[in-house]
């Protein structure tokens, strides 16, 4: 049978979506297609997914957006209204037999009608959880259950967004998890050819030591990602062990007031933003990977870390944790308000093989890398064609 043509309508993403996008044209003989907005997303990755799709990577030149209420950190603080001008001329120009969208709103209403005026099966590529919406508005929530009458099926990062969408009035059979990957490949392979060297010149240069382990956070400084619950219980944790250092990779509105308050403390280094093609140095010089997030739907630097052969302390409130993160095997978990857990899964690493939860991990991670996800994709596409 001859592979049906997808056209996948998402219009952000960042470099870690690419490798998927690759695999996926692969798995479909040339006969995928992606609709992107080029007012989005940064020019590395404009420049990268037209050297990866070529013709068959379509940009919205231009576009407007007005935002509405609230400009907060967390999910439904506010609402951005798109103006895609163009937008359904280019995905008429495909003629897809498949189309999928990214979530329910912004380009997806051009995808529905697409959908609906063609009669093609649409799919949608979900990520939140119960946690994440759980102040969601009642108009949304009433939205979404309409579209969902127009929508053949839903690809999903994993069991928390199938149980929100379940909850939701989602038939079980119309959903397919493991839709989420980063671009764990090639960072697992810098990573493990990043010279002992070269490493100990990093942490050299971080005037790191030798003596105690290496915690990593990578993300925002804001509000939503936790980092102060972090700092604060960090505080007793070097109590006990003062040769650990605490590594802050990332940049955001929070780092002046974090560096003011907890930067004259030796044990933690905030280095800043790091580039995305530079950041596995950064793991290969960690022990472990913490990621103290309040919200998130599935958090991508937990997979990145664990592809790098990292174990994960991480957030119960991070949509990932239930697929990636096994107490006893590569990691741990904990409640970001309760500092006493922060303390126990921090203190877990000096007692655990670490090497043995570093390799357990990369096992797992395995298992959402861009080719496995692929193929998850190229599956949820052909059973709901052939329903």
């Amino acid at each position: 049978m001859k592979n049906p043509k997808v056209l996948w309508v998402n219009p952000s993403f960042l470099d870690y979506r690419i490798p998927l996008y690759k695999e996926l044209n692969n798995l479909y003989d040339g006969n995928f297609y992606l609709v992107y907005s080029k007012q989005r997303i940064p020019q590395r990755c404009i420049d990268k997914i037209e050297k990866t799709l070529g013709d068959n990577a379509i940009g919205l030149p231009r576009e407007k957006q007005i935002k509405l209420g609230g400009r907060g950190d967390f999910a439904n603080t506010g609402v951005s209204v798109p103006f895609p001008r163009g937008l359904y001329k280019l995905i008429k120009s495909v003629n897809s037999d498949v189309i999928i969208a990214e979530g329910f709103f912004q380009f997806t209403p051009w995808a529905l009608w697409y959908s609906f005026i063609r009669c093609k099966p649409l799919i949608i590529a979900y990520e939140r959880t119960a946690h994440t919406e759980r102040h969601c508005p009642w108009w949304r929530k009433a939205y979404r259950k309409l579209v969902n009458k127009f929508v053949s099926g839903y690809i999903v990062n994993g069991v928390l967004t199938k149980e929100y969408l379940i909850s939701q009035g989602v038939n079980p059979n119309k959903i397919f998890t493991g839709g989420m990957c980063a671009d764990s490949t090639q960072l697992a392979l810098n990573s493990s050819t990043y010279g002992k060297k070269e490493r100990e010149n990093l942490k050299k240069k971080l005037c790191i030591g030798n003596s105690g382990l290496i915690y990593i956070f990578v993300g925002q400084l804001i509000e939503r990602k936790g980092v102060n619950y972090l700092l604060e219980a960090w505080r007793e944790h070097s109590k006990r062990y003062p040769d650990d250092i605490m590594l802050i990779i990332g940049d955001g509105p929070l780092r002046e007031a974090y560096i003011e308050k907890y930067g004259t403390d030796r044990s933690v280094i905030f280095a800043g933003a790091i580039d995305y093609s530079e950041i596995y140095k950064y793991y290969a010089i960690s022990d472990a990977f913490v990621m103290p997030t309040l919200e998130d739907n599935w958090s991508l630097v937990v997979p990145e870390a664990m592809a790098c052969g990292l174990p994960v302390a991480c957030s119960i409130y991070n949509g990932c944790y239930p697929e990636l993160v096994q107490e006893g095997r590569n990691g741990t978990l904990f409640d970001p308000l309760k500092e006493d857990t922060i303390l126990n899964s921090l203190s877990l690493f000096h007692d655990v093989d670490l090497q043995s939860y570093g390799q357990e991990s990369i096992k797992i991670e395995q298992e959402f890398s861009p080719k496995q996800t692929a193929l998850n994709v190229y599956k949820a596409v052909s059973e709901t064609i052939d329903k």
